[in-house]
């Protein structure tokens, strides 16, 4: 993936797939809502596309071009009765074109979805502020937004961030710190207290066992997601 023509030829030429992996209310495991992700078929295997997005990131023209490709795609295949989570990179959003087109695509929709708000890892400060921005957007636009990955290595913890958000999504390291460290259940016990006490929604990413939504359950989260659900997943 580092050869950018490599690259720029895998995305005009490969299939895209799309995910839609559920959101569970935590207590009676109803579907809440879909969240949206990217696949690309390649040589009859699915690939992840997590090295791709991190390489796209040092070319803003092809990451714009795949992005309004593929929400347009998540969007216009999404057949369900259910809240749609879009991952959203502020780095799509920087330029007047790109602004624009962000606008006309996703004020006519913002009742139905929510934008996840994510990073590339990077902490510089041009990077926050591009994230910032992007958030004050959102929010002036009423467009209703969710904080990914809390506690991932790698993000940036920010106030202004959570309080501009509805949603906040606890990354799948704090289900495995506290399989580790039982004291970190009070942490996250504490944490989920705190997002309701200020009228945020907590979604648990990674459950994968029962346990994990045992542990979902007494912490009082209001979502669940994660791979003990796969047999709901819907693949177009």
């Amino acid at each position: 993936m580092k050869n950018i023509e490599n690259l720029k030829a895998l995305i005009c030429t490969a299939k895209y797939l799309t995910k839609y992996e559920p959101i569970l209310n935590t207590n009676n495991l109803d579907i809440y809502a879909y969240e949206a992700l990217s696949k690309f078929e390649l040589s009859r295997s699915s690939l992840s596309t997590e090295d791709i997005f991190r390489e796209l990131h040092k070319n803003n023209q092809l990451f714009y071009y795949l992005e309004k490709r593929n929400k347009r795609l998540q969007v216009d295949n999404f057949a369900e009765n259910k809240t749609l989570f879009l991952n959203f990179d502020a780095d799509i959003f920087v330029s007047d074109e790109q602004k624009e087109y962000w606008k006309n695509f996703l004020k006519p929709i913002k009742n139905k979805v929510v934008v996840e708000i994510t990073e590339n890892g990077s902490d510089d400060e041009t990077s926050a502020q591009t994230i910032h921005e992007f958030s004050q957007w959102l929010n002036y636009n009423s467009i209703n937004t969710a904080l990914d990955d809390y506690a991932q290595d790698g993000t940036m913890f920010s106030f202004k961030l959570m309080n501009e958000s509805k949603y906040v999504k606890i990354d799948k390291s704090f289900l495995r710190e506290i399989k580790k460290n039982k004291n970190f259940f009070y942490y996250l016990e504490g944490f989920v207290k705190t997002m309701r006490l200020n009228g945020k929604k907590t979604i648990i990413e990674g459950v994968e066992t029962l346990a994990d939504l045992q542990i979902a359950k007494d912490v009082n989260s209001d979502y669940v997601q994660g791979y003990l659900f796969k047999e709901l997943i819907i693949e177009k």
